[in-house]
């Protein structure tokens, strides 16, 4: 398994964190011993919650249960009359980077998480925010209760905002990213529909691309590499509308 995202540093480690980090979770899944059950079974053990939450990072629910882990850590240090100021920097960080996503990319037509997930970690830790820019209300991930503690230790801030919209620069050129990769995705599953017309017809029961010219010659393939290699295209269009 890859080293979790929030410490890839280049497209190509979230590339790679992306393509381990779903076969790991099919694995899981299919052993039932999937994160999100185990983590359930960690209530008691905020530390060991934390970082499997972390290692799961940008699934929104990670984010989700990793402020739940802080929460618990913070709530034990302060009836102990402990300083938190630590977690309670962690637990604001989570919320900045959490911010940095949106639900839906309306340009792309796609969860804003297949765009989070592109963004290497360590590029997104590097950008720069303060709780004064961002302030607490419109940060999704905390609560009253969090902003209560930060209000008490911090202040209040200049204003509120969302690490997406202060940085939205960023979150463009990942869009950008991710348009430029279904388009090539799109055109290479249309290459091929068009180079395989009795494949094509077979699967579909008709020929779906009857506009489009003359393929190249190529190096002939099988009949069920063909669909095999459309019926993967087909589902990982779908999942991604």
């Amino acid at each position: 398994m890859s080293q979790p995202w929030h410490k890839t540093s280049s497209g190509g480690e979230s590339k790679t964190f992306s393509e381990d980090f779903w076969l790991k979770h099919r694995a899981d899944i299919e052993s039932g011993t999937f994160w999100a059950d185990r983590i359930k079974t960690l209530k008691d053990a905020p530390l060991e919650r934390l970082k499997l939450a972390l290692d799961n990072l940008p699934l929104p629910a990670a984010f989700r249960e990793a402020a739940v882990a802080i929460r618990s850590i913070i709530r034990a240090k302060r009836k102990a009359d402990e300083q938190y100021d630590r977690e309670l920097h962690l637990l604001y960080w989570l919320a900045a980077i959490d911010s940095f996503s949106i639900p839906y990319s309306s340009r792309l037509k796609t969860p804003g998480y297949n765009v989070m997930e592109l963004v290497p970690g360590e590029e997104l830790k590097a950008l720069p925010f303060s709780y004064a820019e961002l302030g607490y209300e419109k940060l999704p991930l905390l609560n009253k209760t969090d902003a209560k503690w930060l209000t008490q230790s911090w202040g209040e801030p200049k204003r509120h905002s969302t690490l997406n919209n202060v940085r939205r620069e960023t979150w463009v050129k990942y869009e950008d990213l991710l348009a430029n990769q279904l388009r090539a995705r799109d055109e290479e599953l249309v290459a091929l529909l068009s180079s395989e017309p009795e494949a094509t017809k077979a699967l579909f029961g008709r020929d779906i691309c009857p506009a489009l010219p003359a393929p190249q010659p190529a190096k002939k393939r099988s009949v069920a590499l063909v669909i095999g290699t459309i019926l993967v295209a087909a589902v990982v269009y779908a999942c991604s509308r």
